[in-house]
């Protein structure tokens, strides 16, 4: 409400919310948010959705309808803090049984769109939910990375104003504040969280945070790292051979937790190294080459300056090989004509204002600095300072597939050991914040292991609670004071909820991990313990 009281009398405010929230039975006037004043914003729409589906403009999202909504207030509106900005954003309300608290969710990527999905799922459960697209279109010539403010908006701005809106919409909608408000995001989303705790450390008592990309400048280096080392014939990484990779570093590291499951538990202890399967001979299905071999190393090495020699960013555990190849969340090996993922439209316009840049010329010293000096104060969401969100109250779960393909666990554990350190201490920092290692998560979604907590996948239908369901855990602790140890993380037959639990495994605030107590059912969670 603080934007828009600057804006509006407190007594013209009142009315306003006294009209639009009248008669506690009936359902409050969405129409009549058309005309609400909010600081650089317009309101371009304000209607009730009644129950059923939901079609996403094909503008500017999925067009695929969204079924099974309840009745709600659906806003959009554009906010225009400097002149090139086009933030566009959209804020549901639940017509009825609003829970009282709001959810926004964050984006992957270079955004460009509305989370309508997530968004939906929020409704469903009571929340008001909001979204934005950061200030672009998906399909919009990439040049809007080349102008400052819309990189700004992108980077965190629009995150952080459409939040504001969406407090104030509530406030008017139905009369009161939201008691509570809740940001969710994996990715580009997770960058947004930490960003979100950083900068704007008020917008949210609690916030859920997944495989970061935070060290934004570096992130991108390493895409473009990744593409290098395997992006020549003699280089490539065949699926075959990520397969062949991957069983041999299950085969020395899987058991490190006391299970042999087919999961890495605790990647950090494992040290498996490719050279094992090089090739005595030619080539062949059974064996790496020798150029396959330091492939690998670097991958797992992560990118080095090659003046200093010194390491710049961390590489990929071993145990998820397999997802390098796409499956785990975009391909960054094996590259030809382009890096993977984001890197080479934000290296091409956002670093050199050159649509025609080379991946493969970037200077993992001079451009990585130049990257640092020109970029890292807007992209990146490395300041270990959260002093401020810590003496708010507020909370934050963080989490991080030990398989992710694209970015490394390390990162989020590296994030995390910062904060530890301006902290002072392990104990002050989990008063506040707790972090979640995922052994066989791909990026964000997908993967051999124990995935389903209430991100990508949902917890069980009969374990929809705080020790299964990450959602439910943050609720728990901001509203309860209660913090959670460890989640509950369920893998599905075949990765399908329907086709029932093939296991669930105890996920542990790091820097536990979940081992196997010796005996029992190793698919039972109960018979693991979480320990250093």
């Amino acid at each position: 409400m603080t934007r828009l009281a600057t804006n509006l009398p407190a007594a013209a405010l009142t009315l306003i919310a006294l009209s639009l929230a009248m008669c506690a039975e009936a359902a409050p006037n969405c129409e009549a948010l058309a005309n609400l004043t909010l600081p650089d914003t317009s309101i371009t729409l304000a209607k009730t959705v009644s129950d059923g589906a939901f079609t996403p403009p094909a503008a500017r999202g999925n067009a695929r309808a969204i079924e099974n909504l309840p009745a709600f207030c659906e806003v959009h509106g554009i906010l225009k803090p400097a002149a090139t900005s086009a933030i566009h954003f959209e804020v549901w309300m639940p017509v009825s049984n609003w829970n009282g608290r709001l959810e926004t969710v964050g984006n992957g990527g270079l955004a460009g769109t509305i989370s309508y999905a997530p968004m939906a799922a929020a409704l469903r459960n009571g929340f008001a939910s909001a979204s934005t697209d950061t200030g672009h279109t998906a399909t919009e010539p990439r040049t809007w990375l080349q102008d400052r403010e819309r990189l700004i908006d992108y980077s965190y701005r629009g995150l952080h104003l459409t939040t504001v809106d969406a407090k104030s919409l509530i406030d008017v909608y139905y009369g009161r504040k939201a008691n509570y408000a809740y940001y969710s995001g994996c990715s580009t989303g997770g960058k947004q969280g930490l960003m979100e705790a950083q900068r704007f450390p008020a917008d949210f008592d609690g916030i859920i945070a997944g495989d970061a990309a935070n060290f934004w400048t570096h992130q991108m280096a390493s895409e473009v790292w990744i593409g290098v080392v395997t992006g020549t014939p003699e280089t490539n990484l065949p699926a075959e051979k990520l397969q062949l990779l991957q069983s041999a570093s299950l085969a020395a590291c899987d058991a490190l937790d006391g299970a042999t499951d087919g999961l890495v538990s605790d990647p950090a202890r494992c040290h498996f190294d490719p050279r094992k399967l090089q090739c005595k001979g030619a080539d062949a299905a059974d064996c790496l080459t020798a150029a396959q071999v330091e492939a690998v190393r670097k991958i797992y090495s992560g990118p080095v300056n090659p003046r200093t020699g010194k390491k710049v960013y961390p590489g990929l555990y071993p145990g998820g090989e397999v997802g390098w190849g796409g499956r785990g969340g975009g391909a960054v090996i094996n590259r030809s004509a382009t890096s993977g993922v984001s890197s080479n439209d934000f290296m091409s316009y956002a670093l050199f204002n050159n649509p025609e840049w080379k991946f493969r010329s970037f200077d993992f010293d001079k451009d990585l600095a130049l990257a640092d000096e020109k970029l890292a104060p807007v992209t990146n969401a490395t300041d270990a300072n959260l002093e401020e969100f810590r003496k708010l109250g507020h909370k934050m779960i963080y989490y991080h597939g030990a398989a992710d393909p694209l970015i490394p666990a390390q990162n989020g554990v590296d994030y995390y050991d910062s904060v530890v350190a301006a902290q002072k201490g392990l104990e002050r920092t989990q008063g506040f914040f707790r972090a979640f290692l995922v052994p066989g998560l791909y990026h964000c979604a997908g993967g051999p292991g124990p995935i389903a907590f209430g991100t990508s996948q949902p917890a069980p239908a009969a374990q929809m609670d705080a020790d299964h369901d990450i959602t439910s855990a943050i609720l728990r602790w901001v509203e309860k004071g209660t913090p959670p140890d460890k989640i509950i993380g369920t893998k599905y037959v075949d990765g399908t909820p329907s086709k029932g639990v093939a296991l669930q495994r105890p996920l542990c605030a790091y820097p536990q991990v979940a081992r196997y107590k010796g005996t029992g059912d190793p698919n039972d969670a109960a018979n693991f313990t979480c320990a250093r």
